[in-house]
């Protein structure tokens, strides 16, 4: 059974929140408060933390950016805001998924159940790249990196579609989900990060001017 971290200091909210995954099969943990948050990672080892960023003790960035630099738990972050800021600085702080409040329980649920998902061919040898889709392990000729979860998919993504020119919008829906209704820079940050750790390899995906992105090592 997988547990999720609920962070969320409207109480309220976090029991229906709770009541809804538990209907799904998952186990819930809540805490109110953000400074708060480590301890309680600590302590449970959740599989998936859905993280408010407005919270008291500790806001929802500092407590990702701690959190990401220590494992690499999925992390939905939740904001009352509808802000093209604050979905871009999530992704850039390691944030896996964004959901704006208010928002369904069926969503919420679809957006679990995606980064849950685990690919059944994990292992991939690619030009001068290894890639392990399980532990998110990227190997190139300079370096060896744990890539974050959002940037292992789209990595996957390109791996198994090669030589395919793709949109951002097309990618945001492969990727990200059909749900995601943020901005398409969003693609543009995550292959710029995934483009540094490839190295050498960085040319491997390409930009398609005025389209999106492919994938060639040649």
């Amino acid at each position: 059974m997988k547990k999720v971290l609920i962070v969320e200091d409207e109480k309220s909210l976090a029991t229906v929140i709770s009541d809804s995954l538990k209907n799904e099969g998952f186990e819930t943990v809540i805490t109110h408060r953000g400074d708060e948050a480590i301890d309680c990672f600590y302590k449970e080892k959740p599989d998936l933390i859905l993280l408010d960023i407005n919270l008291p003790g500790m806001n929802g960035w500092e407590i990702c950016k701690k959190l990401k630099a220590l494992s690499q738990v999925p992390i939905i972050m939740v904001t009352a805001r509808d802000s093209e800021f604050d979905e871009i600085k999530g992704l850039e702080l390691g944030a896996d998924d964004y959901i704006t409040k208010p928002f369904t329980p069926k969503l919420l649920i679809i957006k679990l159940k995606k980064l849950f998902k685990l690919s059944n061919d994990t292992f991939f040898k690619i030009g001068d790249i290894t890639f392990d889709f399980n532990t998110f392990k990227l190997d190139t000729p300079e370096e060896s990196n744990i890539l974050p979860r959002r940037e292992a998919q789209l990595l996957e993504f390109f791996l198994r579609n090669q030589n395919i020119i793709f949109s951002r919008e097309t990618l945001l829906n492969e990727v990200w989900g059909f749900e995601f209704f943020g901005d398409e820079r969003a693609v543009d940050t995550i292959v710029k990060r995934l483009r540094k750790k490839l190295g050498s390899c960085d040319n491997y995906i390409k930009s398609v001017r005025g389209v999106g992105y492919v994938f060639k090592t040649d």
